[in-house]
């Protein structure tokens, strides 16, 4: 894979601003003006991505299989959250990763897991057709 190996223990911080098309109620998921939850999914898939990316060999991806995440706090307008991802275990081509999510005064927002699969983007795009 890549120049380095993809190794269990990888761990990567991404941080970002709340904006308003990040709202739940832009977004047409309720009338509350705070991070959606969508939003925060992608979010989360950003960060594990961005972790993930320099460890791939060309001609590679990868793709969410599973997501389960636990939101339990709102964030607002403007402030900031902080996604903190982490390799859990390597299974074959699986990923497995642990995620929290917090604001800028160190609350928890969200804390789950995310799977990912490590694909060949040529074979792939072929399996569509």
């Amino acid at each position: 894979m890549g120049s380095n190996p993809i190794e269990e223990g990888l761990r990567l911080t991404l941080e970002k601003r709340v904006e308003d098309t990040d709202l739940a109620s832009r977004q047409g998921t309720a009338r509350a003006e705070v991070l959606s939850t969508s939003k925060l999914i992608m979010f989360i898939e950003k960060a594990v991505t961005s972790l993930i990316s320099p460890y791939l060999e060309e001609g590679q991806d990868t793709v969410s299989s599973e997501i389960n995440i636990k939101h339990f706090k709102p964030v607002g307008l403007g402030n900031k959250v902080r996604c903190i991802v982490h390799l859990k275990y390597v299974e074959g081509r699986k990923l497995f990763f642990d995620i929290a999510v917090f604001d800028e005064n160190h609350e928890e927002v969200a804390i789950g897991a995310h799977c990912r699969h490590i694909i060949n983007l040529v074979d792939f795009r072929a399996s569509l057709k």
